[in-house]
């Protein structure tokens, strides 16, 4: 059965555009200590499971323990101002992967539409890509405050379709984490990972094709310009 072409290309940002150094267990730190002081108890406490993992899973203990909507979501709010302090430091300093400034000019010059899909905040990704000169390139940004269910859960990538105004079938979403990956298909969307500096290889087996950091430009143009 022959594809859609697309008509966009959904970019991840950390390890897939640009590389910046989020102090992760400081964050991580910082936001269980609020956690604690509210009284979640330290067993649910584990610095194997990520930020937001640990906070949609306290969301629910906080309901079990009677809290109100507001005062959740003010908690939740403290510990997102910390988090989000700790990565606009890095956002400050973000690294251009090498060769992806190509890709975007192509994919511009295809007149597809990109956007961003990230766990960071909007404003701090737009801080790193006018950092590395590339927040021209597109034309929605959507983090995790955008939308109440961030990746891999369909309402983000559904949330950037229609302000791009286009169908799950006609992106291709490109990513170097698992999450990437499994929102795409969790939309009916085309993938590609990127095998990136800090990307786990076996991870990104569920992508439709990936690309080793070594070959971009060249076979993520060649791919891209497939699809279209």
């Amino acid at each position: 059965m022959v594809k859609t072409p697309i008509k966009a290309v959904v970019w991840d940002l950390d390890g897939t555009l640009i590389h910046f150094k989020i102090d992760f267990i400081r964050a991580r730190c910082e936001a269980f200590k609020i956690l604690k002081e509210h009284g979640i108890p330290k067993k649910h406490l584990s610095m194997q499971n990520g930020t937001i993992d640990t906070i949609v899973k306290s969301r629910e203990l906080f309901k079990f323990k009677g809290l109100s909507s507001r005062e959740i979501d003010s908690i939740i709010k403290i510990i997102n101002d910390k988090v989000t302090s700790i990565e606009h430091e890095a956002a400050v300093d973000a690294k251009m992967i090498e060769g992806i400034d190509k890709v975007l000019d192509f994919a511009h010059k295809k007149n597809l539409k990109q956007a961003i899909y990230t766990f960071n905040t909007s404003k701090n990704t737009k801080i790193s890509l006018e950092r590395v000169n590339l927040l021209k390139y597109f034309d929605v940004i959507a983090g995790r405050d955008n939308t109440n269910n961030p990746k891999p859960h369909p309402d983000h990538l559904l949330y950037i379709c229609d302000k791009l105004d286009v169908e799950p079938s006609e992106i291709v979403v490109i990513g170097d984490h698992a999450r990437d990956i499994q929102g795409a298909i969790n939309v009916g969307a085309r993938s590609i990972g990127l095998l990136t500096r800090l990307a786990r290889k076996e991870s990104l087996e569920i992508a439709d094709v990936v690309v080793e950091e070594k070959d971009i430009p060249s076979n993520l143009i060649h791919l891209i310009e497939d699809l279209s």
